[in-house]
């Protein structure tokens, strides 16, 4: 997979988990796919993923930075919540890593320290 077309996923992989949850799982990430080390269903994930947005309805990500490396993008951004205050600015770290235009992992690391 050439760079721009793993960019184009991370483009997709945000527009999706902040607009439509059930289309960001199917159309992006594979039915075997590992999320956090454990491996999910679409069915799994999609529950989770309602489970979440019926916590924190207006929670989003921002993108603000993606690296394409050999086997996927690492990306820098920031978890949003303004339901916990406008202020809210969660760094994380996903490593996407994508096979056959699917991700097929998703391991996240969140910095609580930076977090305002």
């Amino acid at each position: 997979m050439t760079a721009e077309a793993s960019l184009k996923i991370v483009e997709s992989w945000q527009e999706l988990f902040n607009t439509d949850v059930e289309r960001l799982v199917t159309e992006l990430y594979s039915p075997e796919c590992r999320f956090s080390g454990a491996k999910m269903s679409h069915d799994k994930l999609i529950k989770f993923e309602q489970r979440v947005l019926s916590a924190a309805p207006q929670r989003t990500i921002r993108v603000d930075q993606a690296h394409p490396i050999d086997a996927g993008v690492a990306v820098e951004g920031a978890l949003l919540d303004p339901d916990q205050g406008a202020d809210l600015n969660l760094p994380f770290c996903a490593v996407l890593t994508i096979a056959d235009g699917l991700i097929i992992s998703v391991p996240f690391s969140y910095d609580f320290g930076a977090a305002s």
